[in-house]
């Protein structure tokens, strides 16, 4: 009999013969002949006799062999059943008379020890697959396994989310359907822009081989580069601006000094027409060497930004605090609001709202000087982010390029410097800022994406 499990082996015939009775089966079925040759070697028998022993001795042979082969037959049927299972990773399926005495007892031991061994691997094989799909799914990076065939055999939530694929839809798409065929992924790694149904910006693909059965089949990666590069650009102007005010600073140091001399030396002169020149002159320089001062003060904003001081604070209250700033201008909160909370620094983020609505407002009065058309402010919570998206009416981007560039700006009396801080407080804030022009009328929409605290 199997124990542990079920066996292809009817009830009927799992009552084994023990290992060791094959043997004693085949001497008992020489017994007849042997006793025969006994019995003839100390009296002679007749012919009668002879032929009814010889008989006997058949029958009872084929009976005894009989018997062993229907043994033997039985334990092949066990053994098929135990292979069966095995093949089936069915590994709760063992062999009783692994308990037993001699070759078989043997064999049997070493085919549960066989299909343990196999358990335990399995188990194993099991549990490490449950972690590595634990960390595919929480992992920032879209993972994409194709079969030989083409089709998609394993996609991440990053990756069908990138993709927009339905939950029910992986066994349906092929490698075909997406969009990798045509960014020649087979020179290696790629960076480049692009966008996804899913997202739009600037990603690092990378697409690898791997073989099933024997067949070229594909593996891509997809991660999102934009918002590490856009970090690593900030520091890199930061730097370059703590250098420009150092040098500044050093200069404008002996400039002051100079007039101050100057001015002193003027107090001593007689000539009151090269007073009159040189006291212009002083002025002047000294208005440039404040005006630069005051130049190179403000830009160094960017670089001393100080660290946000993170807490817990409900979406709405923030937004209704900036409606209400706005509320002359014609800015309207659209949709239902989330009663959702934000961990981060109130103030700067009430900041980087307030510059966003500025520049949606002064770029709608320039087209539309009465306020006939509102800027819209509307939030949405989706895929643990908190979206706040500003909608207007206005001129558009012209320059999308150089929107983030430190001193770049296309009003006359901006500084350049209130969106490049806008996306530095985000950044911080572990999330994105993007603005781009509507594709349904005229105007530019800026979103801001934040990360939502994760609850334990």
């Amino acid at each position: 009999m199997i124990e542990g499990g079920l066996s292809s082996v009817p009830p009927r015939r799992r009552a084994w013969a023990r290992p060791g009775s094959l043997l004693g089966g085949m001497l008992l079925a020489l017994a007849p002949a042997c006793a025969a040759l006994v019995v003839g070697a100390f009296q002679p028998l007749s012919q009668d006799m002879a032929i009814g022993i010889a008989v006997f001795s058949v029958i009872w042979s084929l009976g005894i062999g009989w018997t062993l082969v229907r043994a033997m037959e039985r334990h092949l049927r066990t053994l098929s059943s135990l292979v069966d299972s095995a093949r089936a990773q069915d590994y709760g399926v063992r062999a009783v008379h692994a308990r037993e005495d001699g070759p078989l007892g043997d064999l049997y031991r070493q085919i549960n020890a066989l299909i343990g061994d196999l358990d335990s691997q399995r188990t194993a094989s099991q549990e490490l697959l449950g972690v590595l799909h634990r960390v595919v799914d929480q992992i920032d990076v879209a993972i994409l396994v194709f079969e030989a065939s083409g089709r998609l055999r394993l996609a991440n939530p990053v990756a069908m989310k990138l993709l927009g694929i339905p939950s029910d839809g992986p066994s349906t798409i092929s490698y075909g359907d997406t969009p990798f065929p045509g960014m020649g992924l087979d020179a290696g790694t790629r960076v480049l822009d692009h966008r996804f149904p899913g997202a739009q910006g600037r990603w690092r693909i990378v697409e690898q081989s791997y073989r099933q059965q024997g067949r070229p089949a594909r593996i891509v990666f997809v991660a999102d580069v934009q918002q590490v590069l856009a970090v690593e650009e900030i520091r890199v102007w930061q730097r370059l601006i703590r250098v420009i005010s150092h040098e500044v600073n050093n200069s404008l140091a002996p400039i002051t000094s100079l007039c101050q001399t100057l001015d002193g030396i003027l107090a001593r002169t007689t000539d009151l027409g090269e007073i009159d020149v040189l006291r212009d002159g002083l002025s002047l320089i000294g208005e440039r060497a404040m005006g630069l001062k005051s130049f190179i003060s403000v830009y160094a904003r960017i670089a001393r930004l100080p660290e946000p001081r993170k807490a817990l604070f409900p979406v709405s209250r923030l937004v209704e605090k900036i409606a209400g700033m706005f509320a002359a201008d014609g800015v309207l909160v659209e949709g239902e609001m989330p009663s959702t909370d934000l961990l981060g620094d109130v103030v700067h983020l009430e900041q980087v709202l307030i510059n966003l609505l500025r520049n949606a407002v002064q770029s709608q009065q320039a087209v539309d000087p009465k306020n006939g058309l509102p800027v819209v402010l509307r939030v949405f919570v989706h895929d643990g982010q908190c979206e706040f998206e500003i909608v207007d009416n206005g001129t558009g981007i012209a320059n999308p390029e150089n929107l983030f560039v430190p001193f770049y700006t296309t009003r006359p009396e901006g500084a350049g410097i209130g969106l490049v801080l806008c996306r530095s407080i985000v950044a911080q804030h572990g999330g994105r800022v993007s603005l781009t022009n509507r594709e349904d009328a005229r105007g530019a929409i800026a979103r801001v994406s934040l990360p939502l605290p994760h609850r334990n």
